[in-house]
């Protein structure tokens, strides 16, 4: 790349030797920063810090840092990542082993999200000018690692909120235990008790029948490129053989759950499709994510796609209780943002969901979640999530896929020019078909 041309190889450092990220001497290349004054204020916009630590907790943090002349290299791909790194001057290349790459500059917004943040540095980062970065113990990311599902009447709640005039009324509504928890789509609750029961296919059959637009689209599911049967499927009852009980279960729920997005005034409307479609969106790049990895069930993945942001749907039933125009889109979305974890994770317990389900909302709501050393359906969904972000309009404030523990458990899947997976590129034919079992 065409900054090569500045790296000084002195300053390079050998994979084998330098196992740390701390600074080190490095003669004029690198120099330890002594007395550095880093406002709270600024701590407290940094990724994750925000979102897994106090004030307090944010104060007491140990902070090193060290500054590196133009060319030095800041850290090699490869080596261990021992600390979160954030750059707070002058601006970084970083380079892939093909030589591709991209700079982040101090003041932007990526540069509020660390350089890295799995086990090995995915890139060879290098100072572009003078550069200063601070160091903070990766021991942040093990705070909120197994995220508890709030109780009855408990939120945590963001500091971000505490301005919100909508958020207030409706944790007010909250605390008094009217929070309007969704039903359990009829037909799935019960196909959940027909295969717990262990009946059979049959009696499987007459509950799907109940519902004709769900038996249609399990035949067309059955019939589609995903799953490829040898003779064209005509009938629920051969769909169901085909599929198995617990995909058809899988399906069925989340084919259901359409019929939770209902409203009565157009603006909150507006807000319930919305998130349906990316409801819908990470759904389809899970499913196809899964069956590309073979890491976890396909049908799994689909249904926690679709269940990731189901924590908006009482904040919106709520929001639907006022005349239109009572609070601004914009605090409604803002609280979604926020909290829609718990709320979701609330759900899928009422739900009587199993437990890596419920987690799903809860661990999706931060990029830097890493609860297993395998690629997990939660992994699955954060990338997928991440990817929609990414296709989205105007959308710039993502971290960099390469920081994501959940990429590195890709085992090096290779990058598209905008930094996205070559393998979701590869299969967007794969992706649209999952999308046409919602849309159409």
């Amino acid at each position: 790349m065409f900054w090569n041309i500045f790296k000084k190889k002195t300053a390079k450092q050998s994979p084998d030797k330098d196992k740390s990220d701390f600074p080190r001497a490095h003669g004029k290349d690198v120099t330890a920063v002594k007395n550095l004054n880093i406002p709270v204020s600024f701590l407290k916009r940094l990724m994750p810090v925000a979102q897994l630590l106090t004030e307090k907790e944010i104060k007491k943090l140990q902070i090193t840092a060290a500054s590196f002349a133009p060319g030095a290299i800041v850290f090699n791909r490869g080596t261990e990542v021992d600390a979160l790194i954030y750059i707070v001057k002058g601006n970084v290349y970083m380079e892939a082993d093909n030589g591709s790459g991209l700079e982040i500059s101090a003041h932007t917004f990526k540069a509020l999200y660390p350089l890295s943040a799995g086990k090995l540095h995915y890139f060879t980062a290098i100072a572009g000018s003078d550069v200063t970065v601070i160091y903070l113990s990766k021991d942040i990311l093990q705070a909120d690692q197994a995220p508890v599902a709030p109780q009855d009447n408990e939120l945590k709640i963001p500091e971000s909120l505490q301005d919100n005039p909508f958020f207030d009324h409706f944790y007010q509504h909250f605390t008094q235990g009217e929070l309007k928890i969704p039903s359990f789509p009829d037909i799935a609750l019960k196909l959940r008790i027909a295969i717990q029961q262990d009946c059979d296919v049959a009696d499987i059959v007459k509950i799907v029948n109940l519902d004709p637009v769900i038996s249609a689209k399990l035949i067309q599911v059955v019939n589609s490129p995903v799953y490829r049967p040898a003779t064209p499927i005509s009938n629920c009852f051969d769909a169901i053989n085909r599929l198995g009980l617990t995909t058809t279960r899988n399906l069925v729920t989340a084919f259901s759950m359409k019929n939770l997005t209902q409203s009565k005034n157009k603006a909150t409307k507006k807000l319930m499709q919305h998130n349906w479609l990316q409801s819908i969106k990470v759904s389809s790049i899970s499913h196809t994510l899964a069956q590309l990895t073979q890491k976890t069930d396909p049908d799994e993945a689909l249904l926690a796609g679709l269940l990731h942001n189901i924590g908006a749907l009482p904040i919106l039933i709520f929001a639907d209780s006022f005349p239109e125009g009572t609070y601004q889109a914009t605090d409604i979305d803002f609280c979604i943002n926020e909290i829609q974890g718990q709320i979701g994770s609330i759900i899928l317990n009422a739900w009587e969901f199993p437990d890596k389900l419920k987690q799903i909302p809860l661990q999706s709501a931060n990029w830097f979640t890493s609860t297993t050393e395998e690629l997990s359906l939660n992994d699955i969904v954060l990338l997928a999530k991440y990817h929609n972000l990414l296709a989205s309009p105007g959308k710039t404030d993502l971290p960099l896929l390469i920081t994501l523990p959940a990429f590195q458990k890709l085992e090096h899947q290779p990058l598209t020019p905008e930094m996205s997976l070559q393998i979701l590129y590869d299969a967007k034919q794969q992706t649209a078909e999952t999308m046409n079992f919602f849309l159409h």
